[in-house]
């Protein structure tokens, strides 16, 4: 059993640690809602909204091919690792798959979490998903880190042209297993549900985020650096 922890990667397609715990074997998902966390970082109600959708729609998608999504609370994230272990032990999870994030709270969420699982004996595997480059690796010749920003963007240009990162190909329909998804709320506690207008602004799933990013790309990538500092405009992706 692979157990793969959602955090910022909602999405099905090109999602590595999804991909790499359903290549191992069977696959349940897992989402953390962490409210206090939330707080502490001043995350906004229309954010958590956001989440909170994209996981319903995210639930449905992951259903068509069997791999249920489970809800957890841990209010903290230091209340992470004890959580994850418990739903390890219940589900006799041999591996755990997530897609790295690097701000410092994050970091250190993600090295508790994996000190606890492997003290168990569950694996903890943590993959390059949301960056081009693993961060430290962009250097310049003596090894050290770049000063000065046009330096820094023509080696990651010149990696970029011998060597565009591949698409991760999305799962296939597992065999259906004995464990169903939780429902998503619809709301949190302490973050006031957002207007109707709001919500409209930011339409959920893949669906409409890969409609954006076609259509910035199609049509709007020219006008990029002139209209991107006029709110007005439509001069950015919107995603």
């Amino acid at each position: 059993m692979q157990l793969i922890w959602l955090r910022s990667d909602l999405r099905q397609h090109d999602n590595t640690a999804l991909a790499a715990a359903a290549a191992r074997g069977p696959t349940v998902a897992v989402y953390l809602l962490s409210p206090q966390q939330w707080q502490e970082h001043d995350d906004a109600p229309c954010k958590v909204d956001f989440w909170l959708r994209n996981l319903s729609e995210l639930s449905d998608s992951l259903g068509k091919l069997n791999i249920p999504l489970l809800i957890r609370t841990a209010g903290h994230w230091h209340q992470a690792p004890a959580q994850l272990l418990k739903l390890c032990r219940e589900l006799k999870v041999e591996a755990v798959h997530v897609n790295e994030e690097y701000g410092i709270h994050e970091s250190r969420r993600d090295a508790a979490v994996a000190e606890v699982l492997k003290a168990e004996g569950i694996e903890f595997h943590s993959y390059l998903d949301q960056l081009l480059f693993q961060p430290g690796t962009v250097l310049t010749r003596t090894g050290t880190y770049f000063q000065v920003f046009s330096q820094f963007r023509k080696v990651c240009y010149e990696r970029l042209h011998r060597s565009v990162p591949a698409l991760v190909k999305t799962p296939g329909k597992q065999a259906a297993q004995a464990i169903h998804s939780d429902p998503v709320p619809a709301a949190i506690k302490g973050f006031e549900t957002p207007s109707e207008a709001l919500i409209a602004l930011w339409p959920a799933g893949e669906q409409e985020a890969r409609r954006r990013l076609d259509t910035f790309a199609d049509a709007q990538i020219d006008y990029y650096q002139s209209e991107r500092d006029f709110p007005a405009k439509p001069g950015t992706s919107q995603l």
